[in-house]
């Protein structure tokens, strides 16, 4: 469907590209978990990436490597089917399950697992964030100041009506 040649060989694996023809050379001395990991990873560089890799810039090359190797994670345990499963409670139950499950290596389903793991902390993380933000707004009310508060801040009120501080402190240099 997608016109993109699929062969495997005795090399690397490797996605090429040449006169607009797109090929996947998958490493048959991988297992078949490795080699359709492989093909994810691949498969990334013909749909997202361009360019030849051998004369680009390092850093171009590690996030290009970087962004297949994610999109390897998404590709083989996607999340939409993720969610209609029912999951261990142990986090090496399900890395095993996963792994299992969608024919991946136990290496890759952890990262998978860890992946998420992060992404649901960062969640909690913010949203844990986000309360207290909201919560130093709703404290910065002149209603729950103390009384030693409230005097300094009339005082600043004043000295502010009156030129305020930087007109006072300039007026002194002068």
């Amino acid at each position: 469907m997608l016109h993109i040649w699929v062969y495997t060989m005795d090399m690397n694996s490797m996605a090429i590209e040449k006169n607009g023809l797109f090929s996947i050379n998958v490493d048959r001395r991988l297992s078949a978990k490795e080699q359709w990991e492989d093909f994810l990873h691949e498969l990334c560089h013909v749909l997202r990436h361009s360019g030849n890799q051998m004369v680009m810039p390092d850093r171009y090359v590690d996030w290009q490597e970087q962004d297949a190797s994610s999109f390897q994670l998404y590709a083989a345990i996607p999340m939409s089917m993720l969610k209609k499963l029912s999951l261990p409670e142990q986090k090496s139950e399900m890395v095993a399950f996963l792994a299992e499950e969608f024919q991946v290596t136990y290496r890759l389903a952890n990262e998978r697992v860890e992946q998420i793991q992060r992404r649901v902390l960062q969640g909690i993380l913010d949203y844990e964030y986000q309360q207290f933000t909201q919560s130093q707004i709703n404290t910065y009310n002149p209603a729950n100041w103390s009384d030693a508060t409230r005097a300094i801040m009339n005082k600043l009120e004043h000295l502010k009506q009156k030129g305020g501080m930087a007109h006072r402190q300039t007026s002194r240099l002068l």
